[in-house]
């Protein structure tokens, strides 16, 4: 399947400065914030890449789509269901955070190990984990 990734035209919430990912406090919480240096075309392929969850046995599309990228691992949610889709950086410890389905993980390390970032993957989940 091919999505587009939706980066929102006017909207700021998960972009900054910066050349890596990270968070910054917000209204309801710790907000991700995407790489600066990350193009639209990086951003289709990685999420392209990703691994899509489909919460019902009858969804049509995927309700979200789990990716890992140079160390973090993203998550993205439908902006035009089955079309497109907006991701930012996931961390697994904020509360009331429903974590990722089973072997989503498992799929997100292997595909960091075979570019050899398994220790980079490991740090991720180690310090926003949960």
């Amino acid at each position: 399947m091919d999505w587009q990734y939706d980066k929102g035209v006017h909207r700021r919430k998960h972009q900054w400065k910066h050349d890596e990912p990270g968070f910054e406090p917000g209204r309801r919480g710790q907000v991700g914030k995407c790489p600066a240096n990350i193009t639209a075309e990086m951003a289709a392929a990685i999420l392209n890449a990703g691994v899509p969850v489909f919460e019902g046995p009858d969804s049509e599309y995927p309700d979200r789509i789990y990716a890992y990228h140079a160390g973090a691992i993203y998550e993205a949610v439908p902006t035009v269901p089955g079309v497109s889709y907006h991701g930012y950086p996931w961390r697994g410890d904020l509360p009331g955070r429903t974590p990722p389905p089973r072997g989503v993980m498992e799929r997100l390390a292997e595909q960091a190990e075979s570019i050899g970032e398994c220790r980079e993957f490991k740090r991720w989940l180690k310090m926003y984990g949960g």
